[in-house]
């Protein structure tokens, strides 16, 4: 290749690289029509309406710059803020519930102790405050904005008050926003407030004062992030978030995972942990669609014709679930409005305010396999609490019930047991006979169970009974709200958390031991070491339960002493 040909290959490569420069420097194009100068059309024919071009503006018109404000509203159950940048929710603060729970005195002297032992630095608990229940900031994106393609809608909104005060028991309110998109075409946001309920009225009205067709698609943005570290025990590298939709009057769940960041290993409780990016839609007819934590809730309902509904959502490594629900596109004749109708519901997952919106929202509260038992537990656990109204208590009198209920099969099992120990002589007579002979040996002690009229199962009845019991109410501190921050006494702070000192967990091994040894056993070694190791498998293990669930353990276990030392003396 000579020396021109590479010269030209150079020379050609400069070109195409800056000719966007040498473009706008040497060739100037002639200036483009001014925006929002309409487009004559060539024909036009009668009775048939034109489709407005939303990208057009007026000429005349300028673009009103508003200063970003927020708008404070305050009922009996809580505090909200709105921001005037496309009226998004900034701000939702439950008056009833908080954030967390106060620490007592004697778990911070313990951890100060511990703390000062071991040398470490001592943190300050922070105090709790009105939990939130919009967790992003407006760097991150705020819920409850609109997307109204083909126009942007982040812009200053007007709105006609920057406070709102409802405090009387049923009394009514609403807050309107408002922008002109130009071109005729003006968007309404209006939200109603009742001073006792959770539930917010959205009302989308976009008005078409043009004497043209337009045409919008509207859609209703979700965003929250995700509080990884409240869904697992610290030293579980997995987790999960729940996203809820009803469709085709069908409640469907999608649950989603990930993993600790790199580096992070078992017990990093505080490293940060990010969820597997992930997106998905659906389609059909949907009635709501909803984001849930284990106690509280943001729930959409879209307008109840709509039967087309389509939701993107969408996950992200900032732990950030964003979900859009875009309706069937809006047709709005010259002249005329669109109302579009809205509900959202924010607060706590709870039957009773679920079931009021009438849309089978109340399908959320689940309490798993054995909910036929866990709701009965719940009802009575509420309604003792209107005498007691402290849930530890009322959890030892479910306690003290269910033993009761039980007592027949307890007494059943507990004469088994004692007649197991009368005839351990001849067991171990019949294992030196046939030690041989493990076939011969079994027939046997069938043999002799049978002669005695012993059931070598029925020691293990009345656990195996409230093994649904227990499973049941594990999943009602876990999921009902009456048991969240439930105060007990002293240290026990919050029934559906762990016992922060531990204490409970040990006095409820320390009663598994002592029962044991007031219960006769068997002769065979090997099961009687078996049933000692069980206090203290059961006590690592109670130790991270909620604390409710081991107060329900020790009740049980304090009366089977009693019952147990009642048999033996008799």
């Amino acid at each position: 290749m000579d020396k021109r040909a590479i010269l030209a290959i150079i020379l050609t490569f400069f070109i195409i690289m800056f000719w966007g420069v040498i473009q706008s420097k040497f060739f100037p194009q002639a200036p483009s029509q001014p925006p929002g100068k309409e487009v004559k059309q060539d024909s036009e024919r009668p009775g048939t309406l034109e489709k407005l071009d939303l990208k057009e503006e007026k000429p005349s018109a300028k673009k009103k710059i508003l200063a970003k404000t927020e708008v404070t509203i305050e009922t009996l159950d809580y505090w909200a803020t709105f921001t005037t940048e496309d009226a998004k929710l900034k701000h939702f603060k439950l008056k009833k519930f908080e954030d967390r729970v106060a620490e007592s005195s004697l778990t911070t002297k313990l951890r100060r102790f511990i703390k000062g032992l071991l040398g470490g630095r001592i943190e300050e608990q922070k105090k709790p405050m009105p939990l939130d229940l919009v967790n992003t900031n407006e760097a991150e994106g705020l819920p409850l904005g609109l997307t109204i393609l083909p126009f942007a809608s982040d812009e200053g909104w007007e709105v006609n008050k920057d406070k709102l005060r409802l405090l009387e028991t049923g009394q009514k309110g609403e807050v309107i926003f408002s922008k002109d998109f130009g071109n005729g075409v003006k968007v309404v946001k209006k939200f109603g407030f009742i001073s006792d309920q959770n539930a917010i009225d959205l009302e989308v009205e976009i008005q078409n004062a043009s004497p043209k067709q337009v045409e919008v698609q509207l859609g209703l943005d979700w965003i929250g992030g995700i509080e990884l570290e409240k869904l697992v025990d610290e030293e579980n590298k997995d987790y999960g978030l729940k996203f809820s939709f009803f469709k085709n009057q069908k409640l469907e769940k999608k649950e989603f995972g990930g993993a600790a960041t790199s580096g992070c290993t078992p017990g990093c409780g505080t490293q940060r942990r990010k969820i597997d990016p992930f997106e998905f839609s659906e389609k059909g007819d949907i009635a709501w669609y909803s984001f849930e934590g284990e106690y509280f809730m943001a729930l959409v309902i879209p307008p109840a014709k709509e039967r087309s509904l389509t939701l993107a959502v969408k996950g992200d490594e900032k732990n950030l679930l964003t979900v859009r629900g875009t309706l069937s596109p809006i047709s709005i004749a010259p002249k005329e409005a669109v109302k579009v109708p809205y509900r959202v519901y924010l607060g706590p997952k709870a039957t009773e305010p679920l079931k009021k919106l009438g849309v089978g929202a109340e399908k959320l509260v689940d309490f798993g396999f054995f909910s036929i038992v866990a709701k009965p537990i719940l009802w009575f656990l509420n309604l003792t609490n209107r005498v007691t109204r402290n849930y530890g208590i009322d959890i030892i009198i479910v306690s003290i019930l269910i033993k009761i209920i039980f007592l027949p099969l307890t007494q059943i099992s507990m004469k088994s047991m004692k007649e197991m120990q009368k005839v351990q002589p001849e067991m171990t007579r019949l294992r030196e006979t046939y030690k041989n002979d493990k076939t011969r040996l079994q027939q046997e002690m069938m043999l002799l169970y049978k002669r005695r009229k012993i059931n070598p199962m029925s020691g293990c009845l009345p656990m195996l009974i409230q093994i649904p019991v227990f499973i049941a109410l594990y999943n009602a501190l876990q999921n009902a709200i009456e048991m969240r921050h439930a105060h007990f006494f002293w240290w026990i702070k919050d029934l559906s958390a762990k016992d922060p000192i531990y204490i409970t967990p040990l006095i409820m091994g320390a009663t598994m031991v002592l029962q044991q040894k007031m219960t006769p056993t068997s002769a065979d070694p090997t099961q009687a070491k078996m049933f000692m190791l069980m206090p203290i498998m059961f006590t690592f293990l109670f130790l991270n339960f909620p604390a409710g669930l081991v107060l329900y353990w020790l009740v049980n276990n304090v009366l089977s002493i009693a019952h147990q030392y009642y048999i033996n003396k008799k």
